[in-house]
C-alpha cells in the first residue's frame, strides 16, 4: 500500500509539470544566442551568459553571427518604504528589481514577446551602521540580478511550446 501511494504521488507531481528549482528544460533549437543589453547593467549580461552556457547553449558576442537575440531592454531598481521608525526615518524598504526582455530571431520573428521579470527583497536600515546597510543593499542587488537571470532562462525554457523551428534556423 505504501508503494502504491508513493507511486501515485510521484505520478501526480510529474504530470502537473513540477520541476526542482534550477532545473530548466531548455529547447534544443535555442543555440547561437547573442545577448543585447540596451538600458541595463552590464553584469546582467555576464550572469545570463553563465546561465545559458551552463545549459550548453552557445552565446556569441556579435549579434550578426547569432540565430537568436536575447534583448534586455532595461532594468530598474525601485524602493518602497515599508516601515518607519518613531522619528519618522525609514527603517525598512522593499527593493524591487524589474527586468524587461524579449527573444527574437535575427530575421525579426518574435519568439518571446516583451516580458518582465520581478525580483523583490526586503532590507532593514540600521541608522547606527549606515556603511553596513549600504554593503547589505549592494549584496542584495547582486543576488537579485542573479535571480533575475535564472528567471529569464526559465522563461526561455517555456518558449519551447509556443515556437516552431523552421529548417533554415537550425
Amino acid at each position: 500500500m505504501k508503494h502504491f501511494i508513493l507511486g501515485l504521488l510521484i505520478i501526480s507531481l510529474t504530470s502537473c509539470g513540477f520541476h526542482l528549482r534550477g532545473m530548466a528544460d531548455i529547447p534544443s533549437w535555442l543555440n547561437n544566442v547573442a545577448i543585447v543589453i540596451k538600458d541595463a547593467q552590464e553584469d546582467l549580461q555576464t550572469l545570463l551568459e553563465g546561465q545559458l552556457e551552463a545549459y550548453k547553449i552557445s552565446v556569441v558576442d556579435n549579434p550578426t553571427q547569432a540565430n537568436y537575440l536575447l534583448i534586455v531592454a532595461r532594468d530598474r531598481y525601485k524602493q518602497e518604504i515599508t516601515n518607519v521608525s518613531a522619528s519618522t526615518a525609514p527603517r525598512q524598504y522593499l527593493l524591487i528589481y524589474d527586468v524587461q526582455f524579449t527573444l527574437i530571431e535575427t530575421k525579426g520573428k518574435i519568439i518571446v514577446p516583451t516580458s518582465h521579470v520581478f525580483v523583490t527583497r526586503q532590507i532593514t536600515i540600521n541608522n547606527d551602521r549606515i556603511l553596513g546597510s549600504d554593503a547589505e543593499e549592494a549584496l542584495l542587488k547582486n543576488e537579485m540580478r542573479a535571480e533575475a537571470a535564472t528567471q529569464i532562462v526559465n522563461r526561455l525554457s517555456q518558449a519551447k511550446n509556443n515556437y516552431v523551428v523552421s529548417p533554415k534556423t537550425r
